[in-house]
């Protein structure tokens, strides 16, 4: 207790198929169940999930380029982590899925049931906590909207679309076995295999290609029930591969159990601490509260009453006022269509007073029904800044001191060499993702273009119009992604004395054509193979695309 989590200092890049992940599942199950859990930490900087228990730690590496497994001794949750007072009760992977579900009782609170959701897929490295009968999201590591998924707190949780392969849902028969590989060449049959079998992959196909079609089929149904398994730790071309059983062309040592076989192949474990800086749980803590307001104002929506029905009653008490029985608590009245309805009344006030309060609880859920979508939209949009800028602090383009100045932390005092410096630019991020830097004024434009960008970059500025000095990161070659040249453009009008104008030329060039003439003011500039644009200022769209989530869009120069 108390002590630093003991975790990999870089975890290896490996590869996870359905059969890595279900024989993964079987190992922390039988390890995990009715483990008495603690907490739950997503470390959006580093991209892990640590889950605590009585006992061990179990640390997840999410993350494309870093990904890993470790089992470790008992450590102290980090400030910011999920309190989670409960029991494992079971580990389990969907048939043929790269996702682990770790169902969890919780011990207090209203909702019992939890679910950490542990998503493996190439591309959609993700965990999820949900709660309650309906899955709804608590917290999640990469909040993202994938087309019909909707992976954000307060949204119900869905699982990918199950799988379509032959033998997901019980084994197939040699026969079909057989039928899979007739007319195919054998150098398609690994495509074949993979593209209709469950639990196959290129990393394990070729141990089913046997020239025996039964002993591949064999096999693959023993692979499948995860029978007699023989974890390894084998070596390929990217690092260690962990595995249930040994593959063709690789080479490998055996390990007790796949959990070993894991750790070990999740690199060598130091001693480093999961507890964030103080900064860095500062931010935790500020998108732990904006994920709460976002939850807390969805579930105030879904709650509220119909004010018809409030009416209706209101109407109803006012209507049979002599059949009320004076300091009754509830009573059951005869409606206008004929039917009996059941009133819960205050039994210290009268009827007509009674039917007063269910008229203002009529108006107040009429105030807050036509409220609270907007304040629900601005607390989505909140949130996503918030995690726009955890973003930035794990890709490194934001550090200690602009991450302070976010957060609205004190700075140091002025003698301090701590201080951070501010910086001359506010920050926007284009719909593709794309940073955009937007210059604080005539001293601060001059910073911006010749200390704050590099000669790639795209520079833009609104014709014959004073404004700010706007740096689209571009580093790709050629013209810039069409869309993220409009949206800078138009930050570049509305930051610009050009902003009330219907339309506004931009002038944009690479930044290495732009030149400051010798004894000219701070921000005058001179521009070579420039080109223009033509956008329409807007101001909705600088404060959808600014990163600063709790700053106001700064005003034009």
């Amino acid at each position: 207790m108390g002590r630093s989590l003991a975790v990999a200092d870089s975890f290896a890049v490996m590869q996870w198929d359905s059969l890595l992940v279900a024989a993964t599942a079987r190992a922390l199950g039988r390890e995990l169940r009715a483990g008495r859990t603690r907490a739950l930490h997503l470390d959006r900087g580093a991209g892990r999930v640590a889950l605590f228990l009585r006992g061990r730690t179990v640390v997840f590496a999410m993350h494309p380029a870093s990904t890993g497994l470790a089992v470790v001794d008992e450590a102290t949750p980090p400030a910011g982590a999920v309190p989670l007072a409960g029991i494992v009760r079971e580990v389990s992977a969907p048939a043929d899925e790269r996702a682990i579900l770790v169902e969890i009782t919780r011990l207090r609170g209203r909702t019992r049931r939890t679910r950490l959701v542990l998503e493996f897929s190439p591309g959609r490295w993700n965990a999820i906590l949900t709660e309650g009968a309906d899955d709804r999201i608590r917290s999640v590591l990469r909040p993202r909207r994938s087309g019909e998924r909707n992976l954000l707190p307060g949204a119900v949780y869905e699982l990918p679309r199950p799988s379509k392969r032959r033998g997901a849902s019980r084994p197939i028969g040699l026969a079909t076995w057989r039928e899979l590989f007739q007319d195919v060449a054998p150098r398609q049959r690994v495509a074949a295999l993979v593209r209709n079998v469950a639990y196959t992959s290129r990393m394990n196909a070729r141990a089913f290609l046997d020239e025996e079609a039964e002993a591949g089929w064999k096999r693959w149904r023993e692979w499948r029930d995860l029978k007699d398994a023989d974890p390894q730790l084998l070596s390929s071309g990217k690092g260690p591969q962990p595995y249930p059983y040994p593959l063709p062309g690789m080479e490998g040592s055996a390990r007790a159990t796949l959990l070993a076989a894991l750790a070990d192949g999740s690199g060598t474990l130091a001693r480093a601490s999961l507890v964030p800086s103080e900064v860095m749980s500062a931010l935790e803590k500020r998108i732990g509260a904006a994920e709460g307001r976002l939850v807390r104002l969805q579930e105030q929506l879904a709650r509220l009453d119909d004010p018809v029905r409030m009416r209706g009653i209101g109407d109803l008490l006012l209507a049979r006022m002599k059949l009320i029985p004076r300091g009754a608590a509830r009573v059951s009245l005869d409606d206008f269509e004929g039917g009996t309805v059941r009133v819960s009344l205050d039994p210290t006030l009268a009827p007509h007073e009674n039917a007063a309060r269910y008229y203002a609880r009529a108006a107040r859920v009429e105030r807050a029904a036509a409220t609270l979508p907007a304040e629900i939209a601005e607390a989505d949009a909140r949130l996503a800044a918030w995690y726009a800028v955890s973003e930035d602090v794990a890709e490194g383009s934001m550090d200690a001191g602009e991450l302070e100045r976010r957060l609205g932390r004190p700075a140091p005092g002025p003698g301090s060499r701590n201080a951070p410096a501010r910086l001359p630019y506010h920050r926007f991020r284009s719909s593709a993702g794309t940073e955009i830097r937007v210059g604080r004024g005539a001293a601060s434009n001059h910073e911006l273009t010749f200390h704050h960008s590099d000669p790639d970059d795209i520079w833009l500025h609104a014709r014959h119009a004073s404004g700010a000095h706007v740096i689209l990161r571009w580093r790709g070659e050629g013209s810039p992604a069409p869309r993220d040249l409009e949206e800078a453009a138009i930050l570049a009008a509305v930051n610009s004395k050009g902003r009330t104008s219907g339309t506004v030329p931009v002038d944009w060039t690479r930044r290495k054509y732009v030149r400051k003439p010798r004894g000219a003011r701070p921000g005058t500039v001179t521009l070579e193979r420039e080109k223009t644009v033509f956008v329409s200022p807007d101001a909705e769209v600088a404060k959808r695309l600014r990163v600063d989530p709790d700053r106001p869009a700064p005003s034009p120069p």
